[in-house]
């Protein structure tokens, strides 16, 4: 969690579902925003791009030279 942005990020190698990465990833986010005020969620993965909807929150998922180019 980066405070001064309200962004709550989880990294993980890919989000695959076969050993439950997807579901992990996804619920630790939607968690933390029961707790903290966060504007942005991001899963930094090594290759995947994608926009996920889920219980009215967005989360971003980018690959991590995109995220180390920012």
């Amino acid at each position: 969690y980066i405070p001064d942005d309200y962004t709550a990020i989880q990294v993980c190698y890919n989000l695959d579902n076969n050993d439950g990465t997807f579901d992990r990833e996804v619920k630790a986010l939607l968690k933390i925003t029961e707790v903290l005020e966060c504007k942005k969620l991001l899963i930094i993965t090594r290759d995947t791009e994608r926009v996920i909807e889920m219980n009215g929150k967005t989360i971003e998922v980018i690959p991590v030279w995109k995220w180390l180019l920012c």
